[in-house]
């Protein structure tokens, strides 16, 4: 199953792989906004268990362990480079010595140019398929900007597509009508839809890379209102930004959300993880989840959906009914 890329010629698997948690432990603004400790030797075997299964999409940023996870995929890719199409960010400013990301951003011409200069530097290529912002919540002069710059570093070559990872489908929208633009990142799933930004990326032929796409993990079903997560881990950081799991603990009324739809999600011998890439898939044909990951056993269970494909339409109609009845009830 592959997808193109919004309004280029590059061809993906339905399925990407998120390299956020490969990067290791890093602080946002003060709080942990890595998801522990992660080894390096389990983070290449599993990107190399994911191209031997037929994933090539990879998307990562340089904010992700202050560069560790470009890094990381980097070595993971060589020799096979050829084969695989490669998504980082830009944006946030951050210090690589102490492992800090600081919340500011910058999307001056120059900071842009030298943060993909570094960026190639880490990933062992010399282009890049699709260069997204990563600050979500740029003004109209700073878009402008920006769009300017990356249409300059797509003429010279040096990437061959560019993006937006942002949560406000009004920015999207005038992304997607004043650039030449590829693909809109955004957190989506079946616990939280997002119908405003998919007609954005619909209407404008983009790519939907979607994150989040397993709620954090709390789609993979492992966890129940007395599981709990420490200050060392994003979910456990205290970040506002962080919906699924509140005080470190999974947020009650997404749990029974959950509970509600679980069947049919599990239908047809699929595992929850992948019942919830198939609602992704049956959401939108623009729709290209991009999990994360931190071992080889994650990623084969996440492969496995591919064959499968999306929920049928009848199921998804059925998951709509039962979440809609839901939040009357609370």
């Amino acid at each position: 199953m592959k997808k193109t890329l919004g309004r280029t010629d590059i061809e993906v698997s339905a399925l990407g792989l998120g390299c956020w948690a490969i990067g290791g432990p890093f602080t946002l603004d003060g709080l942990q906004d890595g998801w522990g400790q992660v080894d390096d030797r389990e983070s290449i075997a599993s990107i190399h268990a994911a191209i031997d299964g037929g994933v090539n999409f990879f998307d990562t940023a340089d904010a992700y362990g202050t560069g560790h996870s470009e890094e990381v995929l980097g070595e993971a890719v060589q020799g096979r480079r050829h084969k695989v199409v490669i998504a980082t960010k830009f944006g946030f400013t951050n210090n690589k010595a102490t492992k800090e990301v600081f919340g500011r951003h910058d999307v001056s011409p120059a900071y842009v140019r030298e943060a993909l200069r570094r960026s190639l530097r880490r990933l062992r290529t010399d282009y890049i398929d699709l260069y997204q912002i990563h600050a979500g919540s740029l003004s109209f002069e700073e878009l402008e900007s920006v769009i300017d710059t990356l249409n300059s570093l797509q003429q010279e070559g040096w990437i061959r597509s560019y993006g937006w990872s942002t949560y406000d489908a009004h920015r999207a929208e005038l992304f997607a009508e004043k650039s030449e633009g590829a693909a809109i990142q955004h957190a989506m799933n079946v616990l939280r839809d997002d119908p405003k930004m998919v007609s954005v990326y619909e209407r404008h032929g983009l790519s939907g890379i979607i994150n989040s796409p397993l709620a954090m993990g709390l789609l993979s079903g492992k966890f129940n209102r007395d599981s709990f997560f420490a200050s060392d881990d994003v979910r456990g950081s205290g970040h506002e930004w962080v919906a699924y799991f509140k005080d470190g603990r999974p947020v009650p009324q997404l749990l029974e959300k959950l509970d509600a739809v679980k069947e049919i999600l599990t239908a047809d011998n699929r595992s929850l993880v992948q019942g919830a890439l198939a609602w992704l898939w049956g959401r939108s044909e623009a729709a290209i989840p991009i999990p994360g990951f931190k071992n080889i056993k994650q990623v084969k269970e996440l492969i496995g959906a591919i064959p499968q494909g999306p929920l049928s339409k009848a199921q998804m109609e059925e998951i709509k009914e039962l979440l809609s009845l839901e939040a009357t009830a609370q």
